[in-house]
């Protein structure tokens, strides 16, 4: 699976054609996915940035009708599609880092998310492990890593 071929897959819809007739200035920004390494299931969305709102509309698969966010947000720029690491590498590239990083992480989750030509990993496993790798998209050149619990991710502490 690939970025590219999602996006002409939802160009094609005409959910995706009634709303760009009325957000014509509307691009791609962003894409959001849930990897069940499991399961083998998935999660799929889609972002569009509408530069004449500051918002975001969403699209999910299967591909339905766009979703507007009601949140103002930051300008966003587009994001290409022109990638070297795509979807199908996600789990691959995950489970490499984290071996090269000597975490003791089996992934059983990614969240992955594709914005400003950088991947956003969050991999997590059945124990509440959490591993977050930052790559880039263009070069596929390691960022940053960080583990930690679920407990940490979400700011609990212990007393």
């Amino acid at each position: 699976m690939k970025v590219k071929d999602l996006l002409n897959e939802l160009t094609e819809t005409e959910h995706y054609k009634n709303f760009k007739s009325q957000n014509p200035e509307s691009f791609f920004a962003a894409a959001f996915f849930i990897l069940d390494v499991e399961t083998k299931t998935e999660k799929i969305q889609l972002d569009f940035f509408l530069p004449n709102q500051n918002k975001i509309a969403s699209f999910e698969h299967p591909w339905n009708e766009a979703q507007i966010h009601d949140d103002e947000i930051k300008p966003m720029q587009p994001q290409s599609t022109e990638i070297k690491i795509d979807i199908d590498d996600l789990e691959s590239i995950c489970k490499k880092t984290i071996k090269e990083n000597e975490s003791a992480i089996v992934p059983t989750k990614i969240i992955a998310i594709l914005r400003d030509n950088q991947w956003n990993l969050t991999c997590m496993d059945n124990a509440l492990g959490i591993v977050r790798i930052k790559i880039d998209a263009t070069s596929s050149e390691q960022a940053d890593f960080s583990k930690g619990s679920l407990m940490d991710f979400m700011g609990i502490k212990k007393n």
